[in-house]
């Protein structure tokens, strides 16, 4: 991933990490003023799921969802070290991650590749068809 931070342009190229993966996306001119050091317009939004660029990684976080370990496991198994539970960068499994006996899954994660996103999305995708 590029990284986004103090980019002028980063629009163009975060617009199209998002077509890649199938993310729809909204824009908002005001956004771009307030986003802090990347200065973009753009937020992805999917099935309950909020994607935010940040400096040469992506931001994506639910409060309406959890990504079940069903999905997060598998996830983990082939992109753990590209897709950070909860931004970790000692990329702990969902499962070591989320101790806590009631947790069902994962709501938050750091995204340091195009392929890495496009895996989060298509679990995120799954689990939204499967239930």
């Amino acid at each position: 991933m590029k990284n986004a931070a103090g980019d002028k342009s980063c629009d163009d190229y975060i617009r199209e990490e998002l077509n890649i993966a199938g993310v729809p996306f909204e824009e908002f001119d005001l956004f771009k003023k307030s986003n802090g050091e990347v200065p973009s317009s753009i937020i992805g939004l999917l099935d309950g799921w909020e994607f935010r660029r940040a400096w040469y990684y992506w931001v994506v976080s639910s409060t309406k969802n959890t990504l079940l370990f069903k999905y997060a496991d598998p996830l983990h198994e082939s992109f753990g070290k590209d897709v950070r539970v909860d931004g970790h960068c000692g990329c702990p499994s969902p499962r070591e991650w989320c101790k806590a006996p009631w947790q069902m899954g994962v709501n938050f994660y750091h995204v340091d590749s195009q392929e890495g996103l496009n895996a989060l999305v298509n679990a995120i995708k799954e689990q939204t068809r499967d239930n």
